[in-house]
């Protein structure tokens, strides 16, 4: 069996429409007749073949008898059911050309069977035929995969294309906005993909706008000139277009006339029903009025002008920021794309592609035809565009992201840190930790699950002041769990017993806020003692010095009760039991200085007396005592979260 290289070669000396695989990229670069005055080449990738094929056996219904070339048919069945882009739009412009390309290659894969099929005029569309092309068509284009191994965003911090992934609410956006922090807004470029995302909503696509009218007609010399500009610039559809734009001045001319202009412009005298379409376009949108004309003009979208700003500003980073990029099927929307996704070891695409002539068109206008955004046609990614996304690892997507689009990115996972710990739920008076409810809640999800996909990250939810409502923990939280996680009873997490369960719909009306507190004390969600702070917010005589006459109490789960007239000796006698290694671990700062640390601070830097309040631990560490009870519990509650100790801290 011959290669698809050297088929493809052979098979294109007798064909009117050529057709060459790259020796490096994967793509077959492929042409028209030439007999409509010049040959003119085109690009496509054997991944965009592959879903056109894969598009073909999922209608074959419909295909199975358009086995001989008709245009009409192909153009319009590929415009509607070819869902990969270039695919697409090759159908509608080039509909025998890709005609012929892919016939060729249903040939090269059922050789010799189907030697004696002349790929210009048919191409085989057996059931069997099409899944055996795909199917060694798969092999062919995994060969051409990057042999080079991805950087580790861990040692390369200039990772150029990274996709933070984990659970929601992790701080995966967050992550990325202090990346950026500092980088000018004009150098940040954002997006969102969802399932209606597409090639022309990233990267841009030719519009119909409505212009004003200057109410000029234009002579048959002028509309010459009008009508080779346009075809000089490589626009598709130019006749209709043309048509549409100048459909006043047209609708003047006799049909000799018309014929006069299309030969003067090196164009068939048969494009004449082109001028006529789009006269009509232009006449039934503009409802017979001078003022207003209908014009086509290319409408660059994000990821064109993150593209063009990163060859405007070379000196500078230009970030594109792609959130939930696993909602959108990337293979449609990054089209031939997906080949600049290459780098080499400066940051550069190793592979270019051929703009197509719109494309190529408007960044010639936009950037200038000598730039390097467009050199030779060809669009390139510079060192200094970095792309970065998101992706929650809980969607349940439509569009998985293949294997092939993954090997082209870093990846970082954004793990749960159990970070906010002063962040506190509020039930009808009582008070819990949202640290406990989350690692409890989590716990129980791995245990039901193996999964982490699911858990609750730490920013779930973002309450503005820390205080996560009984509203909120309903309406976001607990829905969230009885409806992705709950909803085929998986968890444990609806109880008020062991033995007892309760439906999300009984935490609602009468009786529903206590038994919402008895799910959070049946799950051992930490209490908050917060009587002294109740006084404070309630009480416009609290006077804090009282507090601090008052003492400092905690209670261990081995029952070990640490409690003394003496604050700063209970603290001492806590950390030394829990360990000042792992508290200093924690990472807890005052002022400047370490909470916990084995450096004693000196008279010559303690501007604060901070080193007067520092006392010895066990171990050669020092803590700084130099605060209020009310500053020490919660001090002493953060500890107890981030090291899961489920310590009862309170002031008595």
């Amino acid at each position: 069996m011959k290669d698809l290289f050297t088929f493809l070669n052979n098979a294109s000396d007798s064909s009117d429409f050529k057709a060459n695989l790259s020796e490096r990229g994967g793509f077959i670069t492929f042409s028209n007749s030439g007999r409509r005055g010049g040959i003119k080449f085109f690009q496509i990738g054997l991944d965009n073949i592959l879903q056109t094929l894969k598009d073909i056996l999922n209608h074959i219904e419909i295909f199975k008898d358009l086995t001989e070339y008709e245009e009409t048919p192909w153009r319009n069945n590929g415009s509607e059911y070819f869902t990969d882009p270039v695919a697409n739009a090759n159908s509608t412009v080039q509909t025998k050309p890709l005609f012929s390309t892919l016939s060729k290659v249903v040939m090269w894969a059922n050789q010799p069977k189907l030697d004696d099929i002349d790929s210009d005029e048919e191409i085989c569309l057996d059931k069997e035929a099409i899944e055996i092309t795909i199917a060694k068509l798969e092999d062919v284009a995994d060969s051409f995969r990057p042999l080079k191994k991805s950087h580790n965003i861990v040692d390369d911090n200039n990772s150029r294309q990274q996709i933070y992934y984990g659970a929601p609410g992790t701080g995966k956006s967050h992550r990325i906005k202090e990346q950026l922090e500092g980088v000018p807004k004009e150098n940040i470029f954002r997006i969102t993909f969802h399932p209606d995302s597409d090639y022309s909503t990233f990267v841009g696509a030719y519009k119909p706008t409505m212009e004003k009218d200057c109410e000029c007609l234009y002579g048959k010399d002028e509309l010459i000139s009008k009508l080779t500009e346009l075809k000089e610039q490589g626009v598709t559809y130019s006749p209709q277009k043309f048509g549409a734009k100048y459909w006043y001045s047209l609708k003047q001319l006799t049909l000799a006339d018309k014929r006069d202009i299309l030969l003067a412009c090196g164009m068939s005298d048969n494009y004449t029903v082109e001028f006529d379409k789009g006269i009509a376009v232009g006449e039934e949108l503009l409802k017979g009025t001078k003022k207003s004309r209908i014009v086509y003009n290319f409408i660059p979208q994000t990821f064109l002008n993150a593209y063009m700003q990163a060859y405007r500003k070379p000196n500078e980073n230009v970030y594109l920021i792609i959130e939930e990029i696993n909602r959108g099927n990337c293979a449609q929307i990054f089209g031939d794309l997906f080949q600049l996704l290459d780098r080499d070891e400066n940051g550069v695409s190793e592979y270019t592609i051929k703009a197509d002539a719109d494309l190529k068109a408007f960044l010639e206008d936009e950037m200038g035809k000598d730039s390097d955004a467009i050199k030779d046609g060809e669009l390139c990614l510079p060192s200094n565009l970095y792309i970065y996304a998101t992706m929650n690892t809980s969607d349940q997507s439509l569009f998985p992201i293949d294997s092939a689009f993954k090997r082209r990115w870093d990846w970082e996972y954004e793990p749960i840190k159990y970070k906010n710990t002063d962040w506190v739920i509020e039930i009808q008076g009582e008070t819990y930790s949202w640290v406990s409810f989350q690692k409890e809640i989590n716990r129980r999800i791995f245990e039901a699950t193996s999964s982490e996909d699911k858990m609750l990250g730490d920013y779930f939810v973002n309450p503005s002041d820390g205080i996560i409502t009984e509203k909120m923990l309903l309406n976001k939280i607990f829905f969230y769990l009885w409806n992705d996680v709950c909803k085929d009873g998986e968890g444990d997490i609806f109880k008020i017993s062991e033995t007892e369960e309760v439906s999300f719909s009984e935490l609602y009306g009468d009786g529903g806020k206590q038994k919402l507190i008895s799910v959070m004390e049946f799950l051992g969600i930490q209490k908050i003692i917060t009587d002294v702070e109740d006084q404070k917010n309630n009480n416009e005589n609290f006077d804090e010095e009282v507090i601090d006459k008052k003492h400092l109490k905690v209670v261990f789960p081995d029952s070990t009760i640490l409690y003394s007239k003496n604050s700063v000796e209970t603290l001492v006698k806590s950390i030394n039991k829990i360990g000042p290694e792992r508290v200093a671990n924690v990472g807890i700062i005052m002022s400047g200085y370490k909470f916990v640390s084995k450096h004693k601070i000196t008279v010559d830097e303690d501007a604060s007396n901070y080193g007067y309040s520092q006392k010895p631990l066990n171990d050669g560490y020092y803590v700084i005592t130099k605060s209020t009870n009310l500053v020490k519990q919660k001090q002493l509650i953060e500890i107890s979260d981030k090291l899961s100790l489920n310590l009862i801290v309170t002031i008595e």
